[in-house]
């Protein structure tokens, strides 16, 4: 999957609301044949649209980050642990995440759920199922921070169990008890 995929035109300035009603078409309905350039803007995670007028003409560039793929955990697996992979290649790529890309992709899902959750409501489903699947291969990573993985865990099940019945002051607590655990452990460990 690449990173990011750019558009780069250049239209007369009379052309330009024809082309964002293009863009707009292809995000609430998908690319049309016509325009199937547009395909990499389907399904993004960030949208960059930066328009400049040059000399008379409307250079417009467009930039599109995807999406990364849905990783879902199942506490059925072996040892009560399973992550379960929507793709393959994604799989692979799992398996030799590195603890530094893995806590990246963390510090993503844990901001949107610590917004989400300070802003009086619970988190995108989503979210918690990636925050808590990463958690889960995090502490199997050994000498970054291991006394805290059994308490942080605990936590993890507990903001786990709030969100699942719907409990936003215990998903709260839960929410500030990770955070809190997270902050001690860094401030040994990083």
């Amino acid at each position: 999957m690449a990173k990011k995929s750019k558009i780069k035109k250049h239209i007369s300035q009379s052309e330009l609301p024809d082309f964002l009603r293009k863009i707009a078409d292809a995000l609430e309905h998908g690319a049309s044949e016509d325009d199937a350039y547009l395909v990499v803007i389907e399904g993004f995670k960030k949208l960059k649209i930066n328009i400049r007028n040059e000399f008379g003409h409307t250079a417009v560039k467009v930039t599109a980050k995807p999406l990364s793929t849905p990783v879902q955990y199942s506490p059925t697996g072996p040892d009560g642990i399973e992550a379960v992979i929507d793709n393959a290649s994604h799989a692979d790529e799992l398996g030799k995440l590195k603890y530094k890309s893995l806590k990246k992709r963390m510090k993503s899902s844990f901001k949107t759920i610590f917004s989400t959750i300070h802003a009086g409501s619970l988190p995108p489903t989503e979210a918690v199922k990636e925050f808590i699947a990463y958690s889960h291969l995090m502490v199997e990573h050994e000498g970054y921070g291991d006394d805290y993985y059994d308490e942080y865990i605990a936590a993890c099940d507990a903001f786990q169990d709030a969100v699942n019945t719907e409990d936003l002051k215990a998903a709260h607590k839960a929410c500030d008890e990770l955070n809190s655990i997270k902050a001690h452990c860094h401030a040994q460990h990083k």
